[in-house]
């Protein structure tokens, strides 16, 4: 069993928070709902199985990795014909995160206790609500190896496309710490003594250097308040973060923005059609899948307008008109999917669609990254040149006085 701290409105509109104890965080949502609740944010907290607390304390994460690699390998296993409990055996011997390793040990122990493989894997918050529903619409259908290897490919693909641009904006966001590091450390240790020999000399300083100058005065005799400032900025952002008008419209923004706002959207795209994709090749029902699809989007707009669909379909309507009229996909992912309504070909189209944009995002990330680092470092460039520039005016002067 898993514990999710929420957030959500009541009836009245106000803003209530508590824990709620369910196996999956679709569940989690479903709950509240049923409750009178609208929840705007589920957070995972810790609640270690009852007299397994000791066994996971100090033992490291379980990365996605990890998970695809132990889907990948059950999968197999499975396809060969072993038993469940017997793969699950193979695997406690070849896993080597300790963790991991734990977790098959406990969930075969629940499963020789009479439990299904989907409800011991839900007392583990490593597993996702996408993983437990998949797994349990497999053991329905008796599909369980096809399912499985369908979560290992989804874990892949997923995993690339956050390694490739985390990786596109590392070296851009290094880049940038190196640069406010060197301006910092300029302003506070190396302009103080030629400030102090300008003064000792008795030069007249110009403009550009009397600016600088005057700079690092101020960091040099208010840093509390630039560093007040500086927390005080991030403290309000994670304020408005965590109330839900305030989140939406972040997350609203994020989409608006230049450049970035066009990457925002297609991952937003892609990551939707993967994760609907999936589930319904591995036989959830399309309410189920657009459920979790809505609680997994990381985004409350597309949260929003899935939460239509949901509505819509429920109502008879097509998922692609509402998604149409929503507004927050290109039209040609609307209209992609129409044809695959029609077609009886929704889960292929959707693939396609997944394909088709993380392709675009990493092209969009090539073209970002090397866009980004030629700025960073003419950027770094230009402001330590308008520093050691102004420094360098007064050195003329007195040159001349000593003339």
């Amino acid at each position: 069993m898993a514990a999710f701290h929420y957030q959500a409105l009541n009836g009245a509109g106000q803003e209530v928070s508590g824990i709620i104890e369910v196996a999956t965080r679709a569940l989690a949502g479903t709950g509240l709902r049923e409750r009178g609740l609208r929840p705007f944010e589920l957070r995972e907290v810790a609640t270690p199985v009852a007299g397994r607390q000791s066994v996971f304390r100090h033992a490291p994460a379980v990365k996605p990795a990890d998970l695809a690699t132990f889907s990948r390998q059950l999968a197999t296993l499975l396809s060969a014909g072993l038993p469940l409990l017997r793969a699950l055996t193979v695997l406690t011997e070849q896993t080597g995160n300790p963790r991991l390793r734990a977790i098959v040990t406990a969930v075969s122990q629940d499963i020789q206790g009479g439990q299904s493989l989907s409800a011991a894997l839900g007392r583990h918050r490593e597993f996702s609500a996408i993983y437990i529903n998949m797994v349990k619409a497999g053991e329905i259908g008796g599909v369980l190896e096809v399912v499985l290897d369908r979560l290992a490919t989804f874990a892949e693909k997923d995993l690339e496309l956050r390694t490739k641009i985390r990786g596109a904006l590392t070296y851009p966001a290094i880049m940038g710490l190196v640069a406010v590091s060197v301006v910092v450390f300029l302003m506070i240790f190396v302009i103080p003594t030629f400030v102090t020999m300008f003064d000792d000399v008795g030069v007249s300083l110009p403009l550009p250097t009397r600016i600088v100058v005057g700079i690092s005065n101020f960091l040099c005799g208010y840093w509390y308040l630039v560093a007040a400032a500086v927390a005080g900025g991030m403290q309000a952002f994670h304020r408005v973060r965590r109330t839900a008008a305030g989140r939406r419209q972040l997350d609203a923004l994020a989409l608006r923005l230049p450049v970035f706002g066009l990457l925002n959207r297609n991952v937003a795209t892609a990551r939707f059609a993967r994760t609907f994709g999936t589930l319904l090749g591995a036989g959830v029902p399309i309410l189920q899948a657009l459920t979790i699809v809505r609680d997994v989007a990381g985004n409350t707009v597309v949260s929003d307008a899935v939460e239509r669909v949901a509505s819509a379909v429920t109502e008879g309507e097509g998922i692609a008109r509402t998604l149409h009229d929503a507004q927050v996909f290109d039209p040609m992912v609307t209209h992609i999917m129409a044809v695959g309504e029609e077609t009886g070909s929704l889960e292929t189209m959707l693939d396609k669609l997944a394909d088709q944009y993380e392709m675009i995002v990493d092209e969009t990330v090539a073209a970002l990254s090397s866009m980004l680092e030629p700025l960073m470092i003419v950027g770094m460039g230009g402001a330590v040149g308008l520093i050691v520039t102004a420094l360098f005016f007064p050195m003329f002067s007195i040159v001349e006085t000593f003339d």
